[in-house]
């Protein structure tokens, strides 16, 4: 059977599967030392004076906006591409979501449009280092300062990645991370707030420890399903499947089943009971194993998109990722742009090799945000960029596969205009957003 590969892939650690049945066993699986150990770890880590955990990066940044005490109806800037529940929880802070674009060719903030949007209300801006590349920190928190403005980090994607030499996360006055499944640190759901202002963490601590803690019960579901769902996007599993399902369909339309297995869009005026949880023991335990080999694991990412790069830079059908000046990328998606993404994609699929599109949002034209709506062809423009396998676990081998399938599907398509640019020079299209993240 043809070894098929998954546009996604989970990290784990061998041995993973033994520490969650030990931890069980020894009545420790809920709460137990290893989530003070791991908050402790993690700060350490980033030169942080503190951090506290969280049942998901959504909630410590929740826990962030209200430890910040800010005044009814202030203005949170947020780039225009990014996951729909960060702004949303924004807003269910009582606070205002402003979009600003992005630029195309980085997928992230464009630091010259933010002054733009700024205006008497504006208290915070949320820099997201999106699918692992730092935002231009440097840009952003020289604006910050000239404005008064808090400075709140998104690091869902990015663990561990660098700008100038210093982890992201480390440069706000707070940042939050998310250790979902298919994130650089996978506990199979949770998040940390980091901070260096004892005031802010006290009060990030209180609400998280406010919340109940996780029955044995919903543990024992998480890591059931959660499993279930590793298997799925594991080559076996995924040639068993997704492959042949994804082939078929690619003969009749260009639909992706991926938004179907996505958090649905909607107002959260009621969080789902499993945001108002801690995380748990076990979860740490994870948590720490991942910590431990975070950089080694980031590392093979980044490999695999030397490979990448270097194999498409003579192909004029693709755009390969620009990297922002003394950024260190750390490749939760290498986005490419191809002159027929929709073609390229379809061949890609019926030779065994999935390829990502919109793993987030264009906030700036959902119905959710229609009172918050902005014009952002920058952001708009990136519902046109795949998105290759880049993941860690895939091997030398399935990496040069990649490349050649992505030599193969391109080889009679028409030169990439790469006149379109970011932010206001960009054509305006329609976006294609969906729910294809998890915070």
């Amino acid at each position: 059977m043809m070894r098929a590969i998954a546009r996604y892939g989970v990290r784990t650690i061998p041995g993973d599967e033994k520490e969650i049945v030990a931890a069980f066993r020894r009545g420790e699986a809920v709460e137990g030392p290893a989530i003070n150990k791991f908050e402790g770890r993690f700060a350490e880590f980033h030169s942080m004076q503190n951090a506290v955990s969280a049942s998901f990066g959504r909630m410590a940044f929740y826990y962030i906006l209200r430890a910040l005490e800010l005044p009814p109806e202030s203005e949170i800037l947020f780039p225009a591409l990014t996951f729909w529940v960060v702004p949303e929880m924004a807003r269910r802070a009582g606070l205002r979501p402003v979009f600003v674009d992005v630029d195309a060719h980085t997928f992230n903030l464009d630091p010259s449009l933010i002054e733009t949007t700024i205006t008497e209300r504006t208290r915070v801006i949320v820099p997201t280092h999106l699918y692992g590349q730092p935002c231009d920190m440097n840009q952003i928190m020289r604006i910050a300062e000239r404005h008064n403005l808090i400075v709140v980090e998104d690091c869902a994607q990015a663990a561990g990645a660098r700008y100038r030499g210093r982890r992201v996360g480390t440069f706000g006055q707070a940042a939050f991370f998310s250790f979902q499944m298919l994130k650089g640190i996978n506990t199979y759901g949770g998040g940390m707030a980091v901070t260096d202002d004892a005031a802010i963490a006290a009060r990030v601590r209180a609400q998280s420890e406010a919340e109940p803690l996780q029955t044995t019960t919903e543990l024992i579901k998480r890591f059931t399903s959660s499993i279930a769902a590793r298997s799925l996007v594991s080559p076996k599993g995924f040639a068993w499947w997704g492959f042949p399902i994804g082939a078929a369909l690619s003969n009749v339309s260009d639909a992706d089943l991926s938004k179907y297995f996505w958090e649905k869009i909607r107002p959260l005026e009621k969080f789902p009971p499993s945001y108002r949880r801690r995380l748990s023991n076990v979860q740490a335990i994870l948590g720490l194993r991942a910590l431990n080999r975070l950089d080694e694991f980031n590392e093979r990412s980044q490999s695999h998109a030397d490979v990448y790069t270097r194999g498409l830079a003579n192909c004029p059908a693709i755009e390969t990722p620009h990297a922002i000046d003394q950024a260190e990328h750390v490749y939760y998606q290498y986005c490419i742009y191809v002159s027929n993404p929709k073609l390229a994609k379809r061949r890609a699929i019926r030779r065994g090799v999935d390829f990502e599109t919109t793993h987030v949002d264009v906030c700036s034209s959902l119905p959710l945000f229609k009172e918050f709506a902005a014009n952002c062809p920058g952001a708009e423009k990136t519902a046109e960029a795949l998105q290759l396998p880049v993941y860690s676990r895939l091997r030398t081998s399935d990496v040069e596969r990649v490349l050649r399938v992505v030599k193969d599907v391109v080889a009679d398509l028409p030169a990439l205009n790469r006149q379109v640019a970011s932010g206001a020079e960009a054509e305006t299209v329609r976006p294609t957003a969906n729910a294809l993240s998890t915070n």
